[in-house]
């Protein structure tokens, strides 16, 4: 991979209320999550005990959770309910939503082991939807993979993720130009979406009396000006003194976007952004009669953007 120039060096409540909810998986979880695909699932909602896995290691501790409603006033927030590190107690996500939410139906949450664990959706019908597989990777890094249970080799993923009130709620990419460029409109629904250089737009199915100025009623519609280095599929967030670096395979297609305000507001007035990704990923690899794909992130403390770029270089050196 080509180093930027600019870059002298490689480039560039309150979760839950405990008394409610555990990070305990009853023993019976991992056979509830070995339903296969067309079979019925029992919910895990109201059931405490069966909303959240703990996963500790290196620096990181991750909480998994189903979902069930743990402060938003509705179910749905299906993800990570809380990341932290031992440089940073405070929970980066806004602790009443959910960080890598990419269904928002029913799951289950299973226990792999002490720094594995895995969120199985389902379809209102009961059907197996998608899987995501969470493993730390110590001293401060986490895959995600993300499964469907299809042969194309083909296949769209996504993550939401509501910030916890950063003080800077912009995001952090690479440039054509080699540069790094910050990130951050300050209306919601505008200017969201980053594409990689030379990547078509898609043509926009204009509604009437849509809710967003670009004509559609899905905010992630809108498309920046920005666009980053396709070799460099990455982008970044700060949260007090860390960085959350998103990581996927160079020329994935991965889209960046960003509501500025997705996760409402913090007492103080702050809003509370939401970092989010999407992708038709193709040449999946097939595993036992599922599609997958797997990104990293890293979450340390923040260090400089040459260092953000060297881990960076060092996972897409090893990646496949």
């Amino acid at each position: 991979m080509k180093t930027p120039s600019t870059i002298e060096r490689p480039l560039l409540l309150m979760l839950l209320a405990a008394a409610v909810l555990s990070v305990r998986v009853p023993s019976g979880a991992q056979e509830e999550n070995k339903t296969r695909q067309g079979q019925e699932v029992a919910t895990t909602e109201g059931e405490p005990g069966k909303q959240t896995v703990e996963l500790k290691a290196g620096e990181l501790t991750l909480l998994l959770g189903n979902e069930f409603d743990h402060g938003a006033g509705k179910t749905g927030y299906i993800g990570i309910w809380n990341l932290t590190s031992v440089h940073e107690q405070r929970n980066i996500f806004f602790h009443r939503y959910a960080g890598w939410i990419q269904h928002r139906h029913r799951a289950n949450v299973e226990r792999i082991s002490d720094s594995e664990g895995a969120i199985q959706h389902f379809l209102p019908d009961g059907r197996i939807w998608s899987r995501q597989t969470f493993k730390i990777v110590p001293p401060y890094s986490f895959d995600c993979t993300f499964s469907r249970p299809s042969t194309s080799g083909a296949e769209s993923f996504n993550g939401t993720s509501y910030m916890n009130g950063p003080k800077d709620p912009g995001v952090y990419f690479v440039t054509p130009d080699l540069e790094w460029q910050r990130h951050h409109d300050p209306v919601h629904g505008n200017a969201a979406s980053i594409y990689a250089e030379g990547m078509p737009l898609p043509k926009l199915q204009k509604v009437p009396d849509a809710t967003y100025k670009h004509g559609t009623n899905a905010f992630s519609d809108s498309v920046s000006k920005w666009r980053y280095h396709p070799d460099y599929a990455l982008f970044y967030g700060r949260f007090g003194k860390m960085v959350l670096i998103h990581m996927f395979p160079p020329r994935c297609g991965v889209i960046p976007y960003m509501s500025p305000s997705g996760g409402g507001r913090q007492p103080d007035g702050r809003n509370n952004p939401a970092w989010d990704w999407r992708g038709r990923f193709k040449n999946l690899e097939i595993k036992d009669g599922w599609s997958q794909f797997t990104m990293r992130a890293v979450y340390k403390p923040y260090v400089s953007d040459d260092d953000v770029l060297e881990e960076y270089q060092r996972w897409a050196r090893e990646t496949p």
